[in-house]
């Protein structure tokens, strides 16, 4: 059963907040059944929410990966930054860590800003710190070798960009902007990112990109004057 629900967790991929059962099912390879049993209990602890159109992974797995020596070390670390980036660019700031290929970005912390309630910006925020925290782990970390083709030519051109303005920003929807840049190693290998998001109207990428290359080179070199925090388990 563990393999299963294992199995179902990782049927979710960077760039796909929300997944139908029948998908969920095929990518895990069992019945639709099955599949709608193990969610069903991973719904209960908090590890898969429901959404409007399908599953996706819930704050309870975010937390409990939050648990790990080697994230808390380096939130402890970068979050303060964020509290400063949170009160320097009015918007909301997250912390995030690379997952192990480096591809992914995974939340371990942010400091929101106030929204009105029922409009969801919260969310919304989240999904586009996401998105421009994943394209840094891209850029600076390891190659998604699942896209290949015109598609792999074009996110090359964007890692490049990213890699050369050091920093990412995406555009979502509604009117929500958000900017990531990296957390880097002695040896150039991406750590994490910091990124902040807000509404399009009034929000600088230009001065939020400052603030958090600032930031992050901050947090690199405290990274850097101790690496055993990337290697203590």
């Amino acid at each position: 059963m563990l393999a299963r629900g294992l199995g179902v967790l990782r049927a979710f991929r960077s760039g796909e907040p929300e997944l139908p059962l029948s998908e969920i099912a095929r990518r895990a390879d069992m019945p639709k059944a099955t599949a709608h049993r193990i969610i069903t209990e991973l719904v209960k602890e908090g590890m898969l929410e429901r959404g409007e159109k399908g599953l996706r992974l819930g704050m309870g797995l975010f937390m409990l990966g939050a648990r790990v020596p080697r994230q808390l070390m380096l939130r402890d670390i970068a979050f303060p930054h964020a509290e400063q980036l949170h009160r320097l660019t009015h918007g909301s700031a997250f912390v995030f860590i690379a997952d192990p290929t480096g591809a992914d970005a995974v939340l371990v912390d942010a400091v929101r800003r106030a929204h009105e309630p029922g409009r969801g910006l919260g969310t919304e925020e989240t999904r586009a710190s996401d998105r421009a925290a994943t394209r840094v782990f891209r850029a600076f970390g390891a190659e998604d070798d699942t896209v290949a083709g015109r598609g792999a030519r074009v996110r090359e051109v964007e890692s490049a960009r990213v890699r050369h303005q050091g920093f990412a920003a995406v555009r979502g929807v509604p009117g929500v902007v958000g900017v990531a840049a990296p957390v880097l190693t002695a040896s150039g290998a991406v750590a994490g990112a910091l990124a902040v998001a807000g509404p399009q109207a009034g929000f600088h990428v230009g001065l939020a990109a400052a603030h958090l290359k600032a930031a992050c080179a901050a947090v690199s070199r405290a990274l850097q004057r101790n690496p055993e925090l990337l290697t203590a388990s």
